[in-house]
């Protein structure tokens, strides 16, 4: 062959290497596309499979599947039990009943202006604790359902706020002012909690005033207007000013611009203006103008000023709403990781191991009801372990958030956050995020004020899942032979209900912690954005410059909650065991009688009153707090009880009775003790903001009879709290890393050994036989599976909001 003929076998021999590489690219592409298929499907990498959904086991005679989970009903119920949160039905009804009245005239919320009267809120009232006991005992009949409404009665003459017990339900025939002793019933009107009424009422009313007034100024110093401003839109925070310190039973507030982008209290401006709300006809002037560091008596005087003379002023761009914004909360910088790839996820290898009916739960021991309070949050009730009560009531009662500041407005910042109803602020949990992918989600619904005059359903407002919490819950490994040779352990896993309220730019996650162990574990967490305020040297104590004109100033976040614990009864004592060192003899040495030797000991001490109940923490002085019955002994004869053990103590370090310290009396000690009663429901109002002359509700009155607690049914009331100074990693939002508060009761003598001992969450590793360890090691998971073969399955979250938007945010 010549030179032409090598060349044509070269030609082909690389037709077919390229041809051959093709086919073997193909082959895999299509042995990827198989296995990948085969993952989704559930099957594992060597194509084995496929895995059952979790929670879900394959039918030997059908193929079908069938859920091995517990049973979990979301539902409202249609006979709902003592503690339900009242049910869609039920408010209809209530409304119903309210519209028909005669001798006052309830307006719709979609037609309701400050000038009317209509309903603000409603909320569950809980029957009396004594025909509750009885009826659940089978002494006594089911106690009626109510309601409680507040009422706003603009049109009364004077205007007040009248709280209303509406019943019984499904079909109220009557309602009666709500009397308690602790508490006033009417509320001046100038006292009433804040609401989306009113600051309608702002925009329809004063910002437009506040435009046409100012135009120039707010154009050239911030770029914007508060109305018909479509993209450069300026906002307002308020700032409620207590009476107390306004010396006045009048309704004032600070309004504090800023510019309107994700977010805007991290974007405020040097321009606040003082509200001035007459209670009588709800009209709203302005009383003063502070901008660019100076006060200005009125909008006219600040307009001639800044148009007529050389007054300072300030030029602050609108700011570019884009991701990279500082203050929005956008992924930005360099992604990590480098590679998207999907972060730990729970599974429920059989399906969930706790039950949901309504709202009554089942979980390992524990069994509880709970609700979501209008007013104040997130409630437990009758909350047994092996069907004994530990306890009749644990629940939120207040958050309140304390500022400093040179600022005046920052300076008036003492929020009450029951002001703005808190269990109306947990809604649209978000599965992966919020809460694990396996959580059952529970709604909740009011009656309150916006533009349906239909009740207002919050889904998701609730989740409730198990966790394996990564920790141990007992172990010990005992390695050498001569000690045993065995290893035994089970790590924790919980059941936690959470909620999470976002009360403006604060976030606080909250949640019931149930362990195997009998321990509950009540804890918040704080996230969300922090109320910043405009720089200037002036506010150097209270705070760090965070970004151009922005500081974060110093506050005290503080939580109160109620623990009406009932220890084998209701008849029950609170003993502190008091730790203390002594001096004793000296028993190693037997040449020097003199010498003396120091250990710690303890020593009960009885608590016979609610004043000498009222603890404040000394380091010096550590303690048990315990509470039991002293007719019910352990089998050692010793006391049975829980102990309080206390995580999120703060000292309140204003000055008591001064300015608004009073609304916040109960944080002046870290534990208080109280005989119940049934006036004694609410450790706060949601009158706070503004009745610090007058509190509807003080809590000092409540220690001032100081009734004996021995043998009494007890009330605990447990503060928590901490200081904050914001620093930049708070930007955009605070992480939740480090502000962990919380107590929990733990089983005290209560239990022969621990609970958990039951649990075949349990692991135990030992010799399969003693006398020959050659033999090799037993694991034994008291017939627990100890592999996981299954693939978990969750509701497309993505595409349900994508069909559902106002599932999770506002919607047209």
């Amino acid at each position: 062959m010549g030179v032409g003929s090598g060349g044509g076998w070269k030609i082909l021999t690389g037709v077919f290497v390229c041809s051959s590489l093709i086919l073997l690219y193909l082959w895999i592409r299509e042995l990827e596309i198989n296995n990948r298929q085969k993952f989704k499907d559930g099957a594992d990498s060597k194509g084995n499979g496929p895995y059952p959904v979790c929670g879900q086991t394959s039918s030997s005679t059908s193929g079908t599947t069938s859920s091995t989970s517990n049973i979990i009903n979301t539902t409202e119920a249609a006979n709902p039990g003592l503690y339900d949160d009242l049910t869609v039905i039920e408010l209809r009804a209530i409304q119903n009943y309210m519209y028909g009245l005669t001798n006052m005239t309830i307006v719709r919320p979609s037609t309701a202006t400050v000038r009317n009267s209509y309903i603000f809120a409603s909320d569950l009232h809980p029957p009396r604790k004594a025909e509750a006991l009885a009826y659940m005992a089978g002494r006594g009949p089911r106690p009626d359902r109510n309601a409680r409404l507040v009422v706003f009665r603009g049109d009364a003459s004077p205007p007040v706020v009248e709280e209303y017990i509406v019943g019984p339900l499904p079909n109220p025939t009557r309602h009666v002012l709500y009397t308690n002793s602790r508490r006033k019933n009417p509320v001046p009107y100038a006292y009433r909690p804040l609401g989306e009424v009113e600051y309608n009422s702002f925009y329809d009313n004063m910002f437009r005033e506040i435009d046409s007034t100012l135009s120039l100024l707010l154009r050239e110093s911030y770029g914007g207007t508060f109305t018909a401003c479509e993209n450069t839109c300026l906002t307002f925070y308020a700032v409620p000013i207590g009476s107390r310190i306004v010396q006045q039973p009048v309704r004032k507030m600070w309004v504090i611009a800023s510019h309107s982008v994700e977010y805007f209290t991290l974007n405020n401006l040097d321009l606040i203006f003082l509200f001035n709300i007459n209670s009588a006809n709800s009209s709203v002037r302005v009383e003063k103008v502070l901008y660019a560091g100076r006060e200005y008596p009125s909008l006219d005087n600040l307009a001639l000023q800044y148009n007529t003379t050389s007054i300072p002023k300030t030029r602050i761009p609108f700011p570019r709403d884009d991701r990279n914004l500082f203050s929005s909360m956008n992924r930005r910088g360099a992604p990590v990781p480098r590679e998207p790839k999907r972060a730990p996820r729970m599974v429920e290898p059989d399906g969930k191991r706790y039950s949901l009916k309504h709202r009554s739960v089942e979980y390992m021991q524990w069994k509880f009801d709970f609700r979501m309070s209008t007013l104040s949050g997130p409630q437990l009730y009758n909350i047994r372990f092996n069907d004994e009560r530990i306890a009749y009531e644990i629940g939120m009662q207040e958050i309140a958030v304390y500022y400093g500041a040179h600022n005046p407005a920052v300076q008036a910042g003492d929020f009450i956050d029951s002001g703005v109803l808190l269990g109306t602020h947990s809604q649209s949990l978000v599965p992966g995020a919020d809460c694990p992918e396996t959580s059952t989600f529970i709604n909740a619904a009011y009656i309150g004020e916006g533009a349906s005059d239909e009740p207002v359903v919050l889904e998701k407002a609730f989740c409730l899942f198990e966790l394996n919490s990564g920790v141990p819950l007992r172990r010990h490994l005992s390695y050498s032979k001569f000690q045993g040779a065995f290893y035994s352990g089970m790590t924790d896993n919980v059941l936690i209900l959470r909620s999470i309220l976002t009360i403006d730019n604060y976030d606080y996650v909250t949640d019931f912690i149930f362990h195997q162990s009998g321990a509950l574990e009540v804890r918040v967490m704080s996230t969300g954005y922090i109320f910043a305020a405009f720089h200037t040297p002036e506010e150097a104590p209270y705070g760090f410059k965070l970004q151009d004109n922005i500081f974060g100033p110093i506050h005290h976040h503080m939580f109160l909650f109620k623990a009406d614990i009932d220890i084998n009864g209701t008849s029950n004592r609170y003993e502190t065991l008091d730790i203390s060192a002594e001096e004793v003899r000296n028993e190693q040495t037997t040449n020097d009688p003199s010498s003396r030797y120091n250990q710690i000991r303890f020593d009960r001490r009885l608590k016979e009153t609610e004043m000498a109940a009222a603890y404040k923490f000394n380091f010096d002085n550590p303690m048990y707090h315990v509470i039991h019955n002293e007719q019910r002994n352990s089998s050692q004869g010793e006391l049975k009880a829980y102990r309080i053990q206390l995580s999120g103590m703060a000292k309140q370090l204003l000055p008591e009775d001064q300015g608004n310290e009073i609304l916040v009396s109960w944080a002046r000690h870290q534990l208080l003790v109280t005989q119940f009663k049934e006036d004694e429901r609410d450790g706060s109002s949601p009158y706070g903001l503004f009745d610090s002359l007058d509190p509807t509700v003080n809590f000092t009155s409540f220690l001032a009879d100081d009734e004996s607690i021995v043998d009494q049914d007890l009330v605990l009331w447990i503060p928590m709290g901490a200081h904050h100074i914001p620093h930049t990693e708070d930007l955009p939002v605070t992480p939740t890393a480090g502000s962990h508060m919380g107590f929990t009761l733990l089983p005290y003598n209560y239990f022969p050994e621990c609970p958990s001992s039951q649990s075949r969450d349990s692991v135990r590793v030992e010799y399969k036989d003693q006398s020959q360890p050659s033999a090799g090691l037993r694991v034994e998971r008291y017939g627990t599976p100890g592999k996981t073969q299954c693939v978990a399955q969750s509701p497309d979250y993505d595409q349900q909001v994508s069909d559902r938007p106002s599932s999770v945010l506002q919607y047209p």
